[in-house]
């Protein structure tokens, strides 16, 4: 278990964490939706210990870490952060970099080849990095992380440059570490993906957590349709929205559809198709549309 409690970071006059809390379990994806400058690199940092917090505490398995140096060392060897591409050796091979992070962090290298052949890299990873693409570097980063083997993981932008395909094949990989009960923070501006592995999304505003979306629990259905500024304040003119209901960056209305009888369900799609010939959608919303919710304004 990793928790985070009261953890303030400022720069100068600049609130980056402002009393920050966050707990989070073995077994579990969380991703980490924000733009830049909201606190997400910051956030990690601190969990590694590479920025010490102005204030608060950062928690192991309910003890207060990286009070000395040998309590700093044992965390080391449970947590590994997502390498940069510029942290590559260039002269170095694939193996080579897999069997670094594997001796480093789990003592051993026989597992290197499975992941070499999961991850579908057996034509090149014996060729030096200097000859790989981005997409090839970065599925490297990802198959370091996976040779470390480590309980907890703090992967940035982690399918940055990878095609469809790598997306996919990463994706299916994180929900195996999941299940093998690995802790992972996971941001990324592929917002859609999340959803597909994410236990939950974390959404970083003025240094706190503005909202948190579930997926292990059945989300709220909603009667989305797509509309502008004029055409919304033409439907209030016209009807009486429910209270609770959601403009998403002057394009998008959500409707709650909870409470409401199949007969004022109904009710409300069909004067939204009267109002709007665009094809409507029903369900909850997803990780895009509460990002656009909170950053539009930010954009």
């Amino acid at each position: 278990m990793l928790k985070l409690s009261n953890v303030s970071v400022a720069y100068k006059d600049k609130v980056v964490l402002n009393n920050f809390d966050l707990t989070a379990n073995q077994g579990e994806i969380i991703g980490v939706a924000a733009p830049n400058g909201t606190g997400k690199t910051t956030l990690f940092n601190v969990m590694a210990n590479f920025i010490k917090p102005n204030s608060g505490s950062v928690m192991f398995n309910g003890k207060y870490a990286y009070r000395n140096e040998q309590e700093e060392l044992l965390i080391r060897k449970r947590l590994t952060t997502f390498p940069e591409q510029s942290d590559l050796f260039e002269e170095l091979s694939g193996v080579d970099h897999l069997n670094l992070y594997a001796n480093m962090w789990k003592g051993t290298s026989k597992h290197v080849p499975e992941i070499i052949e999961k991850l579908r890299m057996g034509n090149y990873v014996k060729k030096k990095v200097r000859t790989y693409s981005l997409g090839m570097r970065q599925r490297l980063c990802f198959a370091m992380m996976a040779a470390a083997d480590t309980p907890i993981m703090l992967m940035d932008e982690v399918m940055n440059g990878l095609d469809t395909s790598n997306v996919a094949l990463i994706s299916e990989c994180l929900i195996e570490m999941k299940q093998n009960q690995k802790l992972i923070f996971v941001a990324s501006h592929l917002l859609e993906n999340l959803d597909l592995y994410a236990d939950r999304v974390i959404f970083l505003k003025h240094g706190k957590i503005v909202h948190e979306q579930l997926f292990t629990q059945e989300n709220e259905a909603y009667l989305k349709v797509e509309m502008n500024h004029q055409q919304f304040e033409k439907l209030k003119e016209e009807f009486a929205l429910p209270t609770d209901h959601i403009f998403i960056a002057g394009y998008l209305l959500c409707i709650p559809l909870k409470g409401m009888t199949m007969a004022e369900q109904t009710k409300w799609i069909e004067r939204m198709l009267d109002f709007n010939e665009k094809v409507l959608a029903v369900g909850p919303l997803g990780t895009v549309e509460y990002y656009e919710k909170y950053y539009s304004d930010m954009e």
